[in-house]
């Protein structure tokens, strides 16, 4: 997808990210960075136990279109860059 400008994906399940980049970076070896342009999206954090790490909910369906992939060698860790809206057409 990252090579096809045009090719999107979209999310099959509800999916929780956080906000906070610097939390979010706390776990694991990729971070998927998502611009949200118009997608329907849930603000968690009030509703959260974990308030600090700002969560959000992205519900199914919604589209994506992934505009870069790098691997930073010095963090050791992925950052896919995703372009989310509601639907492409």
């Amino acid at each position: 997808m990252a090579e096809d400008k045009e090719a999107y994906g979209s999310f099959q399940a509800y999916t929780s990210c956080s906000r906070n980049r610097d939390k979010a970076e706390e776990f694991g070896n990729t971070l998927f960075i998502m611009e949200v342009l118009v997608a329907f999206i849930a603000d968690l954090s009030r509703l959260s136990e974990y308030s600090a790490e700002e969560e959000e909910l992205v519900i199914p369906g919604v589209c994506f279109c992934v505009k870069s992939v790098k691997f930073d060698r010095t963090k050791n860790k992925h950052f896919i860059h995703l372009q989310l809206r509601q639907r492409f057409s």
